[in-house]
């Protein structure tokens, strides 16, 4: 969790047609990361959008096993190092997340708030809006700490909590991603007054 830069790869057909996928038992899918991702991000989006459940693409979540088997996977399929890659969309409906990514998230959702396990839940998100369509990366992160928020709320942790989460998810930014990712606080909350992160899609 204490990598520097998030690397979120949209790498369409002609990549993911040369990569060799990860063995199956290299990682899991978390059904429930999934569904938490997905009705985040519909909790986000204001009722002025009128934008339905059935209009979010699904998203299937792998958490994988140990680094080693996340960095081969994203090595086979990038041909460069995974070292600093904390999670990362390759296409199609997956995202693939470090073990200690997964267990951030769900750490969050059990009550722990800290700087780590928002910006997990943060990533998550990240990797979510991406297979949504979202695809500027410092608009992604803007956006994804931002959801934070909301599914705080939507998972009734209350709304000091909910505002404490984002601002945590805004710390991890700060302290860990590249430059690249970035926004500072004030213009993103700016940028999500005004848009809904389907605007961007």
């Amino acid at each position: 969790m204490t990598r520097l830069v998030l690397v979120a790869v949209v790498a369409f057909s002609v990549a993911a047609g040369t990569a060799r996928a990860a063995p199956t038992d290299a990682y899991t899918y978390d059904r429930q990361l999934g569904t938490i991702a997905r009705e985040t991000l519909w909790q986000a989006v204001s009722e002025d959008a009128r934008v339905t459940r059935r209009e979010l693409l699904r998203v299937y979540v792998r958490c994988y096993r140990d680094e080693g088997s996340f960095e081969r996977s994203f090595e086979r399929r990038f041909g460069r190092s995974a070292r600093r890659v904390v999670a990362y969309y390759a296409g199609g409906g997956d995202v693939h997340l470090r073990k200690e990514t997964c267990a951030g998230v769900r750490a969050f959702f059990r009550g722990r708030h800290t700087v780590l396990t928002a910006g997990a839940y943060a990533i998550l998100l990240h990797e979510a809006l991406h297979r949504q369509g979202v695809t500027n990366e410092r608009i992604t992160t803007c956006l994804a700490n931002e959801a934070v928020r909301w599914g705080a709320q939507w998972f009734r942790f209350g709304e000091a909590k909910a505002l404490r989460a984002r601002n945590l998810a805004f710390t991890y930014t700060r302290l860990y991603s590249s430059p690249s990712y970035r926004m500072g606080k004030p213009n993103c909350l700016v940028l999500t007054r005004r848009n809904d992160w389907i605007d961007f899609r």
